[in-house]
C-alpha cells in the first residue's frame, strides 16, 4: 500500500512539516515515486505511530535515534545491557515526572479549593510560590542529572 503525505498525516496526526523533519533527521526513510512525490507504506505509518508514542513519553530525538541504533545492533549481551540501561533511565525519568505532575495537580486542586471558598489568593501567594519553587527545583535538578 502506498499512502500520500496527506494520508500519512491523517493516520498519524503528525504534520507534513514534522514528517519532512523526521525524514531529514534520518528517523524515517521515505520512498519516492518516479515523479519525486513521497509515499508511505504501512510499515512507515507504524514507525510514525511509534515516534508519536516515544515523543509522548518524552524521549528526545537523540534518545530515539539511540534506540534505533540499539535495535539495529546484533542482538547479544552488550545490546541487552545498553537497551536495559537506556530503558531503565527513561523509566526512572518518567516516574519522577509523574511525581512532579501529581504535585502540580495537588497545587491546582489547592488553587481550585481557594477559588471555591473565596479565599484570597494573595494571602496564600507566598505558600503557593514556595510550592512552585519546590517543584521547579525538583524538575531542574532532574534535568541536570540527565545532562551529566
Amino acid at each position: 500500500m502506498e499512502l500520500t503525505i496527506k494520508q500519512a498525516v491523517e493516520l498519524t496526526g503528525i504534520s507534513a512539516d514534522t514528517l519532512r523533519f523526521y525524514e531529514k533527521e534520518g528517523l524515517l526513510v521515505t520512498k519516492r515515486k518516479a515523479n519525486g512525490y513521497r509515499y508511505y507504506t504501512e510499515r512507515d505509518v507504524a514507525m510514525l505511530k511509534n515516534l508519536v508514542v516515544l515523543r509522548y513519553a518524552h524521549f528526545t530525538l537523540a534518545e530515539i535515534k539511540g534506540m534505533e541504533r540499539i535495535f539495529s545492533m546484533e542482538h547479544d549481551e552488550e545490546c541487552n545491557e545498553i537497551s536495559k540501561r537506556v530503558l531503565t533511565n527513561k523509566k526512572n525519568e518518567l516516574k519522577q515526572a509523574i511525581v512532579n505532575y501529581q504535585r502540580i495537580i495537588d497545587l491546582i486542586d489547592e488553587l481550585l479549593a481557594m477559588a471555591e471558598t473565596s479565599e484570597d489568593y494573595c494571602v496564600n501567594e507566598e505558600l503557593i510560590d514556595e510550592f512552585v519553587i519546590s517543584i521547579f527545583d525538583d524538575i531542574r535538578n532532574n534535568q541536570i542529572k540527565e545532562d551529566d
